[in-house]
């Protein structure tokens, strides 16, 4: 493990642990938190999802090591995708403080979905992740749009309600997410503020034709999509829908979204 020496090259004493599921990664966090001065997780965003929590009551800082499919949060940081080079962000020392979304209890880093990407989410696994990388997520999408159905929601944003037909509701932190997709072409991990966008029933062509805002999180009026911004959302759907943060399922609507302002020390360029 060439990351390990690069940590101690720089002073610091590391001790590894493997972990046969995500959730015995929070429990280990709690365990080490006297003896240790800083967490570093290595894998996605899902597993960087499940130690959020328990990361953020130690109160240390937090180190992110990308070996996950999308990499979302260190794309947001601007951290490199090598170990090497992401340990070595690490061993400079410098950290930034990130908000942090946080839904019915959970807190989150990148993007909660509800709706079409939630259903994304039960479709992808690790051998479609591993066969096809970064293209999984669309080859996903497509495969979802098959089967899901527009629904009513209720939103509302710092106090204003709006109502409206949706196939997809998602609410941003970070900057990135779903692979490098854009929540929106100003968003920051530390704007203290979440960004809301929910996509209105498309075919999936015009939805695919739409892909370049996606990707640059530039949408326009001709993308039918519904874009606002705030502190504190709440949605509340026709029947109750799964939400999902950062791609793991993690509760249901109806749901409340809130903004930890600069919550967390991240390592960061």
């Amino acid at each position: 493990m060439l990351f390990r020496r690069v940590l101690e090259d720089a002073g610091i004493d590391v001790v590894v642990y493997s972990f046969e599921k995500v959730s015995e990664l929070e429990t280990a966090v709690r365990q080490r938190r006297p003896e240790t001065d800083r967490i570093i997780v290595g894998g996605g965003d899902g597993t960087l999802n499940a130690a959020v929590d328990s990361v953020l009551d130690s109160e240390l800082p937090l180190g992110v090591l990308p070996l996950g499919t999308a990499n979302d949060l260190a794309r947001t940081l601007q951290i490199p995708f090598e170990p090497e080079k992401a340990a070595l962000v690490i061993a400079r020392g410098r950290t930034v403080h990130i908000d942090l979304g946080w839904v019915n209890g959970k807190h989150f880093f990148n993007v909660a979905n509800v709706g079409l990407a939630a259903s994304v989410s039960k479709t992808l696994n690790p051998e479609l992740k591993k066969r096809w990388g970064v293209l999984a997520y669309p080859l996903a999408m497509i495969n979802a749009y098959r089967i899901h159905r527009p629904f009513k929601a209720r939103i509302t944003c710092d106090g204003k309600v709006h109502r409206m037909k949706s196939i997809q509701i998602s609410i941003g932190n970070g900057r990135y997410y779903g692979g490098g997709l854009t929540i929106h072409s100003d968003a920051l991990i530390d704007d203290q503020r979440l960004d809301f966008y929910s996509l209105e029933p498309q075919s999936i062509w015009r939805l695919l034709k739409s892909a370049p805002s996606f990707v640059r999180g530039t949408f326009g009026q001709g993308d039918m999509v519904r874009l606002m911004a705030g502190k504190e959302i709440r949605v509340e759907t026709s029947k109750t829908m799964p939400v999902e943060t950062d791609g793991e399922l993690v509760t249901k609507t109806p749901a409340v979204f809130r903004v930890k302002n600069k919550a967390l020390p991240v390592y960061a360029p």
